[in-house]
């Protein structure tokens, strides 16, 4: 046996082996050493005496628990089952039927039923890469091609894999090794792609070329395909029938967001906390399915960039928030549906139970339904949908004549076909079912010719059918019973005719169980046919719960219709940030404007004091145009809009201690992605750039760059900042104007009113928020005096600045950002000179008089 199991392994090095024994799976070696510390089991050994053989197991009716925690763990485990009769002689035929790895569970306990779980493969070409990624518990295969790493890393983050895959060749070079570590923090495993990867796939998908998959010029994509479905066909041991087509893409039809995009904006993870409660996505979900919470979080990632597409969905949504009955309608449907796309994926993967399969044709039996309170829509994307829905009438009747209403889990149960769906199970079941009947029978005739009233004929586990007399009555006994069992106050007997009944009703037991079985693997075949139509229903379903989620979650809290405008304008009327109004606050949230025409506001500068809404306000702007390009109304009285390529976002402090990367560092790297790659049609978010370092350094800095953003970038930004010395420059820029979070001063202390406003702020306010956040009061005091301190000082410096010179902290430059402009009275004296009639003694007269000049007059 131990020679069986280390041929096996020796074929699954990478991965813990589950090596069935009986009811057991043991593991042996390392890998118990490894599993036990993981798992908390304890760890013993075999052939103590000679060469021990660390050893631990688990009950193998318990094992998914136990795979789930490897797996989350990073692991792969490989399930070794017996696969020949353990009673027949010799040893018994075991072989891997599955490897379960981080990227291919079908497990509920590891699996984010509102998330997908993809596995990604990379193929590296100097600059060029090819990914794939494939959720096996749904079915999507997905290619693409990008160049440089840039690109990659924005992609990596949107998809999010839990495990990724590369070519042997790849996995075993060591530099990249090195670069798939630093790129990635999630298990790496390596695949032998033994054909070429066209063959491969064309071969799986039954096509003659790829070109239908949109893969013909795309070498780098169809490699890493190959690698990608020969690893999932290698670990999962099934032809997987629901991975049935591959669907390439391309960066021109979705908005890109970037890594510090969706931190900042906190679509799916608070920055303080990193949780779901207080997210864009927290608000948005109000899907029924779990298919349809995965396609909103694609949805939120890709912000579309069709105008057309858009607006379909828009008008869905206008439909649906219009046209109560409707919306209730689809709703009271949506609530009965299961999770098709994983149901299919498990019956496909044949891991699937009776249960997934009575699920799926229950909710295939409310398609009908759907498609009818369709046909009542007006709005185009929904009729549509209607129509491209299909009822599958014939699988569900099937489904529902076949399978009793609540099967058992274990398929070798029984019990799950209902009576009338095949002949010869029909009969025996009638055999089993009476037996118990025929048992009362047999005693009945056996009391009556032995002349024994309290004989009995029972059944057990261990012995089978009996007969049982009590002591007192053992003598009279007929010959033909044979003595079974010894009680301490009874014998059992067995009789060659309750013999061959036993055999005979055990038999029709385990038949019928085999037939069962046969009957279900029938009914899956029958089933995986409809696979593509499924899937379809699938997407459509998933949807229609989106677009219907977004009509109420704008009903709920008022949302409205955004304007999609052929001008480059920007137009909010009273905008709300979406989260942070859903929570209770002692006031109500108060809405603000905003407006940016092109050639006339591209840039405003927001200062204001710390908790007055800067931030909130500048992400409520953000968040507002990508919840219109995702379909969805939007937290405004009126908002009208051109569609942005981009949204970039700098806000808030972070860094990266793992890469040696200081806050500051972080913020320069996303501030340096901003200016490299937004353009005139990108809404661009700045929060306090140049905090993370000295004050003339970090004020230099955002000096230089809303120059930057002003002169050469040209797309709509807001620029936040406590540098009040940029209100000026703001001033004199174009396209740019000042604006303020509006402040109350009272007798009590600072009122934030959280209204924007035309106009900057030179206050920051800050020991005044200090005070509100509890620091003891001398601290506050002695704050106060350091900064009348400073502020007399630095007053006291600006008075002996130049006015030739040009000072960045002057709170009312008068110099002119025009080379050669200058004002010093000095330089206007001269000016008037003509030096040409002047005599020596003149000049010198002259220069003495402007020796002479006062300082209030400089």
């Amino acid at each position: 046996m131990m020679q069986q199991f280390q041929e096996i392994k020796a074929e699954h090095r990478d991965a813990i082996l589950f090596f069935r024994l009986g009811d057991f799976y043991e593991m042996f070696g390392p890998d118990a050493i490894e599993a036990s510390k993981i798992l908390d089991i304890t760890l013993t050994s075999r052939n103590k005496k000679n060469d021990p053989i660390p050893m631990c197991g688990i009950p193998y009716h318990a094992a998914e628990n136990y795979i789930a925690r490897l797996t989350k763990a990073g692991k792969k485990v490989a399930i070794c089952d017996q696969v020949s009769d353990p009673s027949l002689p010799g040893i018994v035929k075991r072989k891997v039927v599955r490897v379960i790895t981080p990227g291919t569970t079908y497990n509920e306990q590891v699996l984010n039923q509102k998330a997908n779980h993809f596995v990604l493969s990379i193929f590296p070409q100097r600059d060029y890469f090819g990914i794939a990624f494939a959720d096996l518990t749904t079915g999507e295969f997905h290619a693409a091609e990008f160049q440089g790493e840039d690109e990659l890393m924005t992609e990596l983050i949107r998809i999010d894999p839990v495990e990724v895959v590369v070519h042997r060749e790849h996995y075993d070079d060591p530099d990249l090794r090195i670069f798939f570590a630093n790129l990635i923090e999630v298990p790496l495993s390596a695949c032998d792609l033994y054909e070429e990867a066209p063959l491969l796939l064309r071969k799986h998908f039954k096509v003659t070329s790829l070109e239908g998959f949109g893969l013909a010029n795309h070498p780098f994509a169809t490699q890493a395909s190959g690698v990608l479905l020969r690893y999932l066909l290698d670990t999962q041991k099934s032809d997987l029938p629901h991975i049935d087509r591959i669907q390439s893409y391309h960066r021109d039809r979705w908005m890109f967001l970037d890594e510090s995009s969706i931190r900042n904006l906190e679509l799916f993870s608070t920055l303080r906390d990193q949780e779901k409660a207080g997210t864009l996505l927290s608000i948005l979900d109000q899907t029924k399915t779990s298919m349809g919470g995965r396609m909103l979080r694609r949805w939120v990632l890709q912000p579309l960039l069709r105008r057309s597409e858009i607006e379909s969905r828009h008008e869905a949504v206008d439909n649906l928030v219009k046209d109560d009955q409707l919306r209730h309608d689809i709703v009271d449907q949506l609530n009965f549906l299961t999770d098709l796309e994983r149901l299919l994926a498990r019956l496909s993967a044949n891991v699937g139970s009776a249960r997934d399969l009575v699920s799926l044709g229950i909710s295939l039996e409310k398609v009908p339904h759907i498609q009818k309170a369709l046909q009542k829509s007006e709005a185009r994307m929904l009729l549509t949908l209607g129509t491209q829905l299909s009822p599958l009438d014939e699988l569900t009747s099937l489904i529902a004549s076949a399978l009793v209403e609540e099967p058992p889990i274990k398929l070798t149960e029984g019990g799950i076909f209902q009576d009338g769906y095949n002949e010869k199970l029909d009969e025996l079941n009638t055999l089993m079912r009476d037996a118990k009947k025929a048992l009362r029978e047999i005693e009945a005739r056996e009391k009556e010719q032995t002349g024994i009233s309290s004989l009995k004929v029972g059944y057990n586990k261990v012995f089978g059918y009996y007969i049982e007399i009590s002591k007192t009555n053992q003598d009279k006994a007929p010959p033909h019973y044979i003595r079974k069992q010894t009680l301490a106050n009874a014998e059992r007997y067995i009789t060659p005719a309750l013999k061959e009944y036993e055999e005979k009703v055990l038999s029709a037991s385990e038949l019928a169980k085999q037939l069962e079985y046969e009957l279900f693997l029938d009914l899956c075949e029958q089933t995986l046919r409809h696979v593509h139509e499924i899937q379809m229903n699938a997407h459509l379903l998933a949807e229609l719960d989106v677009l219907t989620s977004y009509a109420v979650v704008a009903l709920k809290r008022n949302y409205s219709k955004p304007e999609i405008v052929d001008e480059q304008a920007y137009v909010i009327t009273k905008g709300r940030h979406p989260v942070v109004e859903s929570m209770t606050f002692e006031q109500a949230f108060v809405p603000n404007d905003a407006q940016f025409f092109d050639k006339e506001v591209n840039l405003k500068l927001i200062t204001g004091p710390n908790m007055s809404g800067k931030s909130t306000y500048l992400r409520q702007v953000a968040i507002i145009a990508l919840m219109s390009q995702i379909g969805s109304f939007v937290p405004a009285e009126r908002v009208q809009m051109h569609l942005f390529d981009r949204i970039f976002t700098r806000v808030g402090a972070s860094d990266n201690l793992v890469q040696g990367q200081s806050t500051f560092m972080v913020e320069m790297q996303e501030s340096a992605n901003i200016l490299n790659h937004a353009t005139a049609k990108s809404l661009i978010i700045l929060d306090e750039v140049g905090r993370g370092t000295s004050t003339y350094d970090g004020l230099s800095l955002a000096w230089s760059m809303l120059e930057y953003l002003h002169d050469h970038v040209k797309g709509f930004t807001l620029f936040a900042t406590h540098y009040h010395e940029l209100i000026t420059l703001a001033d004199k820029l174009e396209y740019a104007e000042n604006f303020s979070i509006d402040v109350e001063e009272t007798k009590k202390g600072v009122l934030f009113l959280h209204k924007i406003k035309q106009g900057g702020i030179d206050r920051s306010y800050g020991i005044e928020v200090a005070k509100l956040a509890g620091v003891p009061g001398w601290v506050t005091e002695r704050a106060e005096e350091i900064l009348h301190e400073l502020e007399t000082k630095r007053e006291l410096k600006r008075s002996k600045v130049p006015e030739n010179q040009l000072d960045l902290f002057a709170s009312g430059m008068s110099q002119s950002r025009v080379p050669g402009k200058l004002t010093h009275p000095a330089i206007e004296r001269i000016k008037g000179l003509q030096l040409d009639q002047m005599t020596p003694l003149e000049a010198l007269n002259i220069l003495n008089e402007l020796k002479g000049l006062k300082e209030d007059e400089v």
